[in-house]
């Protein structure tokens, strides 16, 4: 209570008005306290503020979700005839590592005034920052909560790029209530590589192009599933690299190349060894080396092996930054593993890549032990050299170093040929997944009116 507060008809008098004053010094003590000798170290500093930054984004966030869902409620007349449109169309992302995919398609959407909902698991997402009448976004936390609420949204096609929804041990069920839920892929590549049962619960597939076709029609089959709708439709986040990529005129002399292993039981340079490289920096080659970003954060012994082995060689960089767009746009050649970066690289450069064929461990908990035909095993002989282990080992330096003469040479429209053959909608990916979407929720709009007058009647 406040000094002179009225409680049951009596002002507080004696006792009751000290207390109150007492209180209002205490409350002045803590506004304007004495000096405190007391020592916070920087890292928790920075902890103590991320949380808070990050709690009233949060807080800021739910605000939002709340105001537009009570004005969704209580506004009236043609804005709320648009709202309720949201409801058609949802786009359900993990986080912002998909925004990527996601965007192209956003703003295709927005182009075509358009609603739908955008919903995200990550408080940072860059989509839930957009601000549009077409575009509901919506934070709903994260964890197995958040994907049930995502499960159990109503809606007639939801996008994502979740795979394994509904399977044993996946924490996401099927949405029962969306009434075609279909899987847009986040990489370059097929089927193959997913988990096994990754697509089983799909409605439709966006693959990248016509290669997979045949791969999923024989899944099915073997599943007793029922067919489903298999669309060429392209990778935005392909087309969204593509905006950044700028030409390079020529060769580097020397020529660049570019080794970018992958991470854990695929890293080529954990399985080949580095006298490759070496062989490459003595014959005059600029090497730079790019481990998978994940290693910085899992493998810190293998880094700093290879701070002690090529920091002080002329002609090597070791590029450790978050951003690998520079090293991507200087290198001459690529050499890496199974990693999905080397189609990124081969058809957005348009430069060649050596392989090297490191064996799939637990092959069998993979889509790729019940498939006859591997989109990537055929494609990655036409970007260039394929070398096992066991062959780069068997070469000499005077053959392996003829190799990487004769991958240079390739020509770069051959890529360029091959991308726009095995990749569907290149450059407009996003405006076609848009259209396609629009059309699949207006034919399950008359579906559903079809099937109301058919019980009519």
């Amino acid at each position: 209570m406040k000094p002179g507060q009225r409680f049951s008809g009596t002002r507080h008098t004696g006792p009751l008005r000290g207390a109150g004053l007492a209180g209002l010094l205490f409350a002045v003590s803590l506004l304007l306290p004495d000096l405190a000798w007391a020592y916070l170290d920087p890292g928790t500093g920075n902890i103590l503020i991320y949380l808070c930054v990050s709690l009233l984004t949060t807080a800021l966030y739910f605000g939002k979700n709340i105001w537009y869902g009570l004005r969704d409620r209580l506004s009236t007349g043609p804005a709320r005839k648009t709202e309720t449109n949201h409801k058609d169309l949802v786009l359900f992302s993990e986080g912002r590592i998909y925004w990527s995919t996601f965007k192209p398609i956003v703003e295709a959407l927005l182009k075509k005034a358009y609603p739908f909902r955008y919903l995200s698991m990550d408080i940072e997402d860059p989509g839930l920052a957009i601000e549009s009448p077409y575009m509901a976004s919506r934070y709903i936390g994260t964890g197995p909560a958040a994907f049930a609420r995502a499960a159990g949204i109503r809606a007639a096609v939801m996008l994502q790029t979740t795979a394994n929804i509904g399977t044993p041990g996946y924490p996401m069920p099927v949405p029962r209530h969306v009434k075609c839920l279909a899987h847009v892929v986040h990489g370059v590549g097929g089927v193959a590589l997913y988990y096994k049962n990754a697509h089983d619960t799909c409605n439709a597939l966006l693959l990248m192009g016509d290669g997979d076709r045949e791969s999923v029609r024989l899944l099915e089959r073997k599943r007793g599933l029922p067919a489903r709708e298999c669309v060429s439709a392209g990778v935005p986040c392909l087309d969204e690299l593509a905006r950044a990529v700028v030409p390079k005129n020529g060769m580097s002399d020397p020529p660049v190349i570019l080794v970018a292993p992958s991470w854990g039981e695929k890293n080529c340079l954990v399985y080949c060894g580095t006298e490759f490289i070496l062989w490459l920096l003595e014959d005059g080659y600029r090497v730079i080396i790019r481990p998978h970003p994940f290693s910085l954060k899992v493998e810190q012994p293998f880094i700093q092996a290879l701070r002690d082995e090529f920091e002080p060689l002329d002609g090597a960089m070791l590029d450790l930054d978050v951003n690998g767009g520079p090293s991507l746009a200087a290198a001459d050649l690529m050499i890496s593993d199974k990693s999905g970066v080397r189609f990124d690289f081969a058809f957005l450069y348009k430069r060649p890549v050596l392989t090297l064929d490191i064996p799939m461990l637990n092959r069998e908990k993979f889509e790729i032990a019940e498939l006859e035909y591997v989109w990537e095993e055929e494609v990655e002989r036409c970007l260039g050299p394929v070398l096992t282990p066991e062959e780069l080992r068997s070469l000499s330096r005077a053959a392996f170093l003829g190799l990487i003469r004769e991958a240079l040479a390739m020509d770069s429209e051959e890529l360029a040929g091959l991308r726009d053959k095995t990749v569907a909608n290149f450059g407009c990916s996003g405006a076609f997944i848009a259209d396609w979407a629009m059309a699949k929720c207006a034919y399950l709009a008359l579906e559903g009116q079809g099937a109301k007058q058919g019980k009519g009647a």
